[in-house]
């Protein structure tokens, strides 16, 4: 598996899961050798979820005001 951010080698470690308490608990995630980034399943999901709430329109928009602007 490559990064997203870089293209460096990801590497499967494990973490403690924080939110369960001292239970003992772990998630899988990846992590990359080359920057460090973590991508774990509630990283995935939250990417997901506010990625599809910016559409391109609204870049495009954004873009012209600031044309206009300048």
């Amino acid at each position: 598996m490559t990064c997203q951010r870089c293209d460096g080698l990801m590497v499967r470690e494990r973490y403690d899961d924080l939110e369960l308490g001292s239970t003992g608990s772990e998630i899988s995630g990846w992590r990359c050798l080359n920057c460090g980034a973590i991508v774990d399943p509630m990283i995935v999901a939250h990417h997901q979820t506010t990625h599809k709430t910016e559409p391109d329109q609204l870049w495009r928009r954004r873009l012209k005001e600031l044309v206009l602007i300048a």
